[in-house]
Order: structure tokens, then C-alpha cells, then sequence
């Protein structure tokens, strides 16, 4: 498997390694890289899902990454009364696109992998809307700075 594991895939306009699209997509890396091997399109190779033996199929094996906790809970802020933030957002208006609604692959593709442990989804513009443009991966300091209740607001 030496001579792929290094090769870098553009899929959506994302770039990543055999290895990290496997991790990112939930695919067993060996049969991604055989996939490749083999001659299969990119599409094909990371869309085909790895089969599962008596367990279901699967949508795309993010469930416990980061990026699809931050999807989750960008829902949730906007659109559950219940959560303890909502009043923060959905109750101020604010709303997820209608492609990343109920599609957590477009929110990854267009957004991107979180290039950092510390960092956490964030607006640009507090008052903004959850979509294309306008989100980004932030630090603490730089989101604290966004607050409504900041004195110091983040100037752009």
C-alpha cells in the first residue's frame, strides 16, 4: 500500500490523503487505497460506502467526529427551544442554510475539516446566518471578541 497512501484526492473542492479521507469519511483505509489502485473514479472510490456485515448501512461514518458534533449542535442552537442556547440564536432569527439542514457531507465540504483541536465553528458576522461564507473555524478569543455582549467587537 506504499504507493498511495501519500497521493492527495480533490473531492469537492477538499484535499486531502487517501489515509485522511478514509479517517474523515469513516472508510477502512486499506480498501479506499485498493479502490484507488484498482482504477476506480474518486467519486466512486470515497461515495461507495465500505459494506457492513448484519449492522446496516451506514451515511458516512462521521457521527463522533468533531466536525459532525459542531454540525449537530449548530442545529440545535437554531432550531430546538429546548437547547440551552436557542434563545441566543434561533430566538434571535438565526438559521442554518437549507443545504447544510439535512446534509452534514455538504456543511463538511463546504466549511472543511477543523484544522485544529482548539478551534470551534464560529460566524463571521454575529448577526449572520449559519451558511456558505460565513462560517468559519475560530478560536475562543476570537469568538468571545463576536459576542453580543463583547464591548469589544470583532471589526471586519
Amino acid at each position: 500500500m506504499s504507493g498511495v497512501s501519500h497521493i492527495s484526492i480533490t473531492y469537492h473542492g477538499l484535499s486531502a490523503t487517501i489515509r485522511e479521507w478514509a479517517r474523515l469519511l469513516g472508510l477502512d483505509y486499506y480498501t479506499l487505497a485498493a479502490r484507488i489502485r484498482r482504477g476506480w473514479s474518486v467519486e466512486r472510490a470515497l461515495e461507495t460506502p465500505r459494506r457492513h456485515h448484519g449492522r446496516g448501512p451506514t451515511t458516512h461514518g462521521q457521527s463522533y467526529s468533531k466536525e459532525h458534533r459542531a454540525w449537530k449542535a449548530m442545529l440545535g442552537r437554531c432550531y430546538y427551544p429546548q437547547y440551552h442556547a436557542y434563545h441566543r440564536y434561533g430566538g434571535r432569527g438565526i438559521a442554518v442554510c437549507e443545504q447544510w439542514r439535512d446534509d452534514f457531507l455538504a456543511f463538511l465540504r463546504d466549511v472543511g475539516p477543523s484544522p485544529s483541536p482548539e478551534l470551534s465553528l464560529g460566524r463571521l458576522e454575529n448577526d449572520g446566518h449559519y451558511e456558505p461564507g460565513q462560517v468559519e473555524w475560530q478560536s475562543a478569543k476570537i469568538q468571545a471578541q463576536s459576542r453580543c455582549t463583547s464591548k469589544r467587537r470583532r471589526q471586519y
